[in-house]
């Protein structure tokens, strides 16, 4: 993948990496949440000397400091300073700095204020020491430079740094996620990944919108402003067609299974054929469960099975000029191969009366009638559902066509999430704009 493949991967699981980041940051609060906050309290040590000049104490210094560090965390010293106290010590550490005389004597305490008195008793505990001679050298004086002082705020945890860290981590694991999920999902999201698992062109990418559900009547994909984008992908899929088939006279409209949207894209890739002056027929040869009639709120019969059947059926006209539609007709759930094989001829004979015919036939998987009539067709487009078809569905869809010889000649991905509307179909497609391109 290069970068742009990567953003798009990380915008389409944008939910998986928001749902990881929130994980992460909830468990963040939590641990905030129970964790016992401690306070630090520092004072800051030097050594200095009036015996020896500056050059030889600083030669001198890292052998000389960790002495002194040692004292103030012996038990001696804790003793000393717990006696002073009267309480219980708080957690005590030094840190030292190479080539420097100073030391800082640190106390972590649930207790801010017994952390203050904790470090101020180890203090004097030391410089206590020191002058009894207990620790250290003797020419060397240990000066309190730095006092401890009440912690203004916990020390651990960090609640800001917290949940920076709990931001970073979930937006890291997220955009794993995210990755790893895109390279082992067997669901097809995306045009590549469909164009990838058919082995053909994806022509077309029709987003997912809920007015696309309702047409009934073809004039309604130019009429209707929130199709303006899905009428772009149809204009899309017909141009791209025109230009990778010559003589186009034919094309199958076929899915993998059912629920995929083939006929409402075989009745969009025809409006779209007959608005650019092409006269076009939609023929409904899904003879089993045919959804043409009902969509367009036309009679089923007459129509394809008793064309099929040597009578004279005459398609009928739809709102759009140049559109007509061939409905199925009665409907035979178990059509023989003779009858199918009929369709041959009646293909032939609508291809001279029309400039494109469009069949909406059946899907490929669960019956054999989609391979046949792809058979006689100059082209034939698989409608593949976004999210609701694997790849295996997709493969075994494209070899049940090649074992009749017929390759597709492209693949749709319907109902894309993804497929948003450009700033240039926007611009182009504005209301007071708005009109048809050829």
């Amino acid at each position: 993948m290069d970068l742009i493949e990567v953003l798009q991967v990380f915008w389409r699981r944008r939910l998986l990496i928001a749902v990881a980041t929130a994980i992460a940051v909830g468990l963040a609060v939590a641990f905030l949440r129970l964790v016992t906050p401690l306070y630090e309290s520092t004072a800051t040590m030097s050594l200095r000397t009036e015996q020896v000049d500056a050059i030889t104490l600083f030669a001198t210094v890292d052998a000389i400091v960790p002495i002194y560090a040692d004292g103030a965390t012996s038990r001696s010293t804790r003793e000393l300073a717990r006696a002073k106290t009267h309480e219980k010590l708080s957690d005590i550490s030094v840190d030292t700095f190479r080539g420097t005389p100073l030391f800082k004597i640190h106390a972590t305490d649930s207790n801010r204020y017994r952390a203050r008195r904790s470090a101020q008793a180890v203090v004097d505990a030391l410089r206590q020491r020191v002058d009894e001679h207990q620790v250290g050298i003797p020419t060397i004086r240990l000066d309190e430079i730095d006092h401890p002082t009440v912690a203004g705020s916990p020390s651990f945890p960090r609640k800001k740094l917290t949940i920076g860290i709990a931001v970073l981590l979930g937006l890291g694991f997220g955009a794993a996620a995210a990755l790893l999920r895109e390279r082992l999902t067997s669901r097809v999201e995306t045009p590549e990944a469909v164009s990838e698992a058919a082995d053909a062109p994806c022509f077309a990418e029709i987003p997912r919108d809920r007015a696309l559900a309702r047409v009934s009547d073809p004039a309604e994909f130019t009429a209707n402003p929130k199709l303006r984008v899905v009428n772009e992908a149809f204009r899309d899929l017909r141009t791209n067609l025109m230009f990778a088939q010559e003589n186009l006279h034919s094309i199958v409209v076929t899915s993998p299974e059912g629920s995929h949207g083939k006929t409402t894209v075989a009745f969009g890739l025809a409006s779209a054929f007959a608005r650019a002056g092409t006269d076009t027929l939609l023929v409904d040869a899904d003879l089993r469960r045919g959804r043409v009639a009902p969509l367009l709120k036309i009679p089923r019969a007459p129509g394809l099975m008793e064309a099929l059947n040597g009578a004279h059926v005459e398609p009928l006209r739809t709102s759009l000029e140049g559109l007509d539609v061939l409905p199925t007709g009665a409907i035979d759930i178990e059509p023989g191969e003779e009858l199918l094989s009929r369709f041959a001829t009646v293909l032939a004979e609508l291809e001279k009366r029309y400039d494109v015919v469009v069949v909406d036939t059946t899907p490929l998987i669960p019956v054999n009638d989609a391979r046949v009539f792809a058979s006689f067709a100059d082209a034939a487009v698989v409608v593949v559902s976004a999210d609701a078809a694997t790849r295996r569905q997709v493969r075994e869809a494209v070899h049940r066509l090649e074992l009749v010889s017929v390759e597709p000649s492209a693949v749709v991905l319907n109902d894309s999430k993804d497929a948003k509307r450009t700033y240039y179909t926007s611009a182009y497609l504005a209301p007071d704009r708005a009109r048809e391109r050829t």
